[in-house]
């Protein structure tokens, strides 16, 4: 029988899930992110629609494949995006070699018609056949991202700098300084594309799974100099942001984040930790994330093409 390729929708969410997982434990023997977790931030970026967006390949009434695109947050004063799409490709083995191309060549054509600048794709450092497929139709190396790791045996005590408190959001609610932390913190970090107040609470905050105690904050007085947003719902906990306003960097204050997430994640029960991390990040992110202990275990290139 041949495979179908059909729209997607909201009830694929933890099939695509399921597809990225399989395809981290056929890659590298285990899984390093909470993909649930992941489908749902990205099915919540503003203007994706998955009916248009996304298509689902089924064989024999079972998903065995998965493309979508997706637009870069909310673009310049609300309008078309300066930086390219992402797009996301995953497929069973089963189908990969006879389907693989013509997903990549289906989320380039969707973001062309979508206005796109560009197409990002994320490829595995060690996946020659994808990047072969990606340099045959145009996409040049353009990044690196890691992803890195710790095992929590013991993690070490957390203590702030003198002067800065770390607090959760639960006590300290104040969502649109934490937004403009977020903002100003990422501001010139790689991909990055202005968010507005209302499109990044719809993404982080008003949603079904928000949990106030899973975000740290670093406080100057009042002021929130520096973030931290942790998942730990799914099967390995992960740092999902991390972010020092520019003025208060040097001072320790996301190490602080760090050992605070730490050591709550071993509260709740969990026994490592994961992120991911741009490795040419200019503002000394990685230098932090190994001064904590933590260690790249997986590449992955960012191929783009421009349209």
């Amino acid at each position: 029988m041949e495979p179908d390729l059909r729209p997607a929708s909201a009830g694929d969410r933890a099939a695509i899930s399921g597809l990225l997982q399989a395809a981290e434990l056929a890659e590298y023997g285990r899984v390093t992110a909470d993909w649930d977790e992941i489908v749902a931030f990205i099915w919540r970026a503003p203007g994706f629609s998955p009916a248009d967006d996304a298509r689902i390949v089924v064989l024999d009434g079972t998903p065995v494949g998965f493309v979508g695109v997706f637009p870069p947050d909310d673009g310049p004063g609300g309008g078309a995006p300066a930086e390219p799409y992402g797009a996301m490709v995953g497929l069973d083995a089963q189908v990969r070699e006879a389907l693989e191309a013509s997903l990549i060549d289906w989320a380039t054509d969707r973001a062309s018609a979508r206005g796109a600048v560009g197409v990002r794709q994320y490829v595995p450092r060690e996946d020659a056949r994808r990047q072969a497929l990606l340099r045959e139709r145009g996409f040049e190396r353009v990044r690196s991202m890691w992803t890195m790791h710790r095992d929590l045996p013991d993690p070490e005590p957390a203590q702030p700098p003198a002067g800065i408190a770390v607090v959760t959001l639960k006590d300290h609610p104040d969502h649109t300084a934490l937004h403009a932390a977020d903002q100003e913190a990422f501001g010139e970090h790689f991909g990055f594309v202005a968010e507005t107040f209302q499109g990044w609470r719809a993404r982080r905050i008003d949603v079904d799974r928000h949990d106030p105690t899973q975000w740290f904050l670093a406080l100057d007085g009042e002021q929130v100099v520096g973030f931290l947003f942790q998942v730990t719902g799914g099967l390995v906990p992960q740092v999902a942001e991390l972010g020092v306003r520019p003025a208060w960097r040097g001072r320790g204050i996301g190490t602080a984040l760090l050992r605070h997430s730490f050591a709550d994640i071993v509260r709740r029960g969990g026994s490592e930790v994961t992120l991911w991390v741009d490795s040419e990040n200019a503002t000394g992110a990685v230098g932090v994330y190994e001064h904590v202990g933590m260690r790249a275990i997986v590449v992955t290139d960012v191929f783009q093409v421009d349209l």
